[in-house]
């Protein structure tokens, strides 16, 4: 199966395959859905970057970098670091009720990390605890971030919610300075969903609107029914 992550152009393989494979395109093609995503130009200096961000973002950022927080990037995670990951989101999941990361996603990822494709980060207190994760598909030109999860919404106390705020906050920015610094050219903040809340935070770090083409394809009615499986077996979770 091919994966073809960031299309600009048609690209065909000539062969007949069952399922032609993922893809994640700039251009239209048949069976992919249309996203709305934000992309920020890693082209542009540290400076204007950080000016692109929202005041609140800013401000934040400062205020973290003011605390002893480490930042972690996994550029080769291993299945361990697949599962870890994989136990801490879907605490996240469970609390909003969203889909969990089971056994096909840690699959994918699985299958990504073989192809040099997948990097993870994480921030951590000076306790040493994991306070959010980012999880990336980077073709050394396009880092798309695949999950974010941190446990905000599982603190009670105000400035346990405001600690994880900034330390996500400055994930985030930390990890657009460290694939600008691998000559990445764009960070794609992962999709704009219609949730006014998440669509505003991520529309915080700045960047542009851009329509992509995201999913599988299938050359075979074989294909389409493992597609149909799939999307069944995801619904489960």
């Amino acid at each position: 199966m091919h994966s073809y992550y960031f299309l600009n152009e048609i690209v065909s393989t000539g062969k007949l395959t069952d399922i032609e494979g993922f893809t994640h395109s700039l251009v239209p093609k048949k069976q992919l859905q249309q996203f709305e995503t934000l992309y920020i130009d890693l082209t542009k200096s540290e400076q204007e970057l950080f000016e692109n961000l929202h005041r609140t973002n800013r401000k934040q950022i400062k205020k973290a970098e003011g605390y002893h927080f480490q930042i972690e990037v996994l550029e080769e995670p291993s299945i361990m670091d697949i599962k870890a990951f994989q136990k801490f989101y879907n605490l996240f999941s469970a609390f909003v009720n969203t889909y969990s990361c089971n056994s096909f996603h840690v699959n994918t990822m699985n299958k990504l990390k073989d192809k040099n494709a997948l990097v993870i980060t994480k921030v951590l207190n000076e306790a040493n605890e994991v306070l959010c994760y980012r999880v990336y598909i980077s073709d050394d030109n396009i880092a798309f971030c695949l999950y974010s999860a941190s446990h905000f919404r599982m603190k009670e106390k105000t400035e346990e919610k405001r600690l994880l705020s900034e330390a996500n906050r400055y994930l985030i920015w930390r990890n657009i300075l460290y694939f600008k610094s691998r000559n990445h050219t764009i960070f794609d903040m992962g999709g704009l969903t219609t949730n006014p809340n998440i669509r505003s935070f991520k529309m915080e770090f700045g960047g542009e609107i851009a329509h992509v083409y995201s999913g599988y394809e299938a050359n075979s009615k074989i294909g389409q029914f493992i597609l149909w499986l799939r999307a069944k077996k995801i619904k489960k979770g």
